[in-house]
């Protein structure tokens, strides 16, 4: 009788340890998760505007260049990049293994009209650059202080 109980014991504390190892990862699933639609809704920007052009950065970490589609008018930049993200999580005696893939959608408006035709882009480090001539350019002059 005694054997039998410990066996019944050991197959319960296993079968608890499953469990828990199974809501562990299922937790850590739905943070993943969380994190990649967060990053999908608001990749940073950052507007610079010269005398001669608008210049917008926008971060977009672990994208690919030929993933990146840009669209512009006199307006706004729409930017829409597909990404794909692969996480593995390794244990000792279970894996889990979860692939998202979507795009990122931005759009930014200029703070003055420009000329698309004439944009330039670059991608590099995970920003993208885009320089853009303004359609009126402004004149600065500087002014003695007396």
């Amino acid at each position: 009788m005694k054997k039998r109980d410990h066996v019944s014991e050991m197959k319960d504390i296993v079968s608890s340890m499953m469990e828990d190892t199974a809501k562990t990862l299922d937790v850590m699933r739905q943070d993943i998760e969380k994190k990649i639609v967060d990053y999908t809704f608001v990749p940073g920007k950052n507007i610079i505007e010269t005398d001669e052009s608008v210049i917008v950065h926008v971060v977009l970490p672990g994208i690919k260049k030929e993933d990146i589609e840009l669209n512009l008018t006199e307006k706004r930049l729409k930017v829409k990049a597909k990404f794909d993200v692969e996480h593995v999580v390794e244990g000792t005696y279970m894996t889990l293994s979860d692939k998202k893939s979507g795009f990122i959608r931005r759009t930014v408006r200029f703070p003055k009209k420009v000329i698309p035709q004439e944009a330039k882009a670059s991608f590099e480090n995970g920003v993208l650059k885009v320089e853009v001539p303004k359609l009126e350019k402004e004149e600065s002059f500087n002014v003695k202080v007396e």
